[in-house]
C-alpha cells in the first residue's frame, strides 16, 4: 500500500506500527495531484479500517489506520 501511494502521488507514506498490533499509514499530500492519483489515495483510504484528512496553512495530509486483524500487513 505504501509503494502504491508512493508511485501515484510522489510522496513519501510513513508507517507507524501501533502498540496494540493495528498501525497507521501516513502521507503529505503533495500540490497539484492528478484526478488519477487521488483516485489511487481515495481507493485506500476506502480500504482502511479509519481515515482522515489534515489540513494546515502550509499542507495536507491523509491517514489511513488499519487494525491488527486486518487482510494487509505493512511491507517495512
Amino acid at each position: 500500500m505504501a509503494n502504491r501511494l508512493a508511485r501515484a502521488t510522489g510522496g513519501r507514506p510513513r508507517i507507524r506500527v501501533g502498540l496494540d498490533g493495528g498501525w497507521r499509514l501516513y502521507l503529505v499530500l503533495p500540490d497539484g495531484l492528478s484526478a488519477e492519483a487521488q483516485l489511487t489515495v481515495l481507493d485506500l483510504l476506502a480500504g482502511a479500517d479509519r481515515f482522515g484528512h489534515d489540513r494546515t496553512d502550509t499542507a495536507q495530509r491523509v491517514w489511513a489506520d488499519f487494525d491488527r486483524d486486518h487482510e494487509q500487513e505493512p511491507q517495512l
